[in-house]
């Protein structure tokens, strides 16, 4: 019984993980605020936001403009960068955004 128990939970656990979105992630600086790219309508993602000082010293040096809008697929690989441009804003429309949200989630 509990081997079976155990069975479902693994196969449930590997469900889950495969139903994942893709992910858009949001990454600006608190003196930058008022340039937050509104991720609102965007659709089949799942939308995270982080403030640069509160990333990984790896990612800090990656970043060469802000705000950063990565996206990332099912498995958590980056598939496309929207970084902001000398105006700090990133210039990108949202359809452009969910087109590259729409493909990544045929991948």
């Amino acid at each position: 019984m509990k081997k079976l128990i155990l069975c479902v939970i693994f196969v449930l656990a590997a469900v889950y993980v495969n139903a994942q979105e893709v992910t858009v992630f949001q990454i600006n600086a608190k003196w930058n605020q008022n340039n937050n790219y509104d991720t609102r309508g965007l659709k089949n993602c799942i939308i995270k936001f982080g403030y640069l000082k509160n990333q990984p010293d790896d990612i800090k040096k990656s970043i060469t403009a802000l705000p950063v809008l990565v996206i990332k697929d099912k498995k958590g690989r980056t598939r496309m960068q929207y970084i902001g441009d000398i105006s700090l804003q990133i210039k990108v429309s949202k359809e452009e955004i969910q087109a590259t949200i729409d493909k990544v989630n045929q991948l």
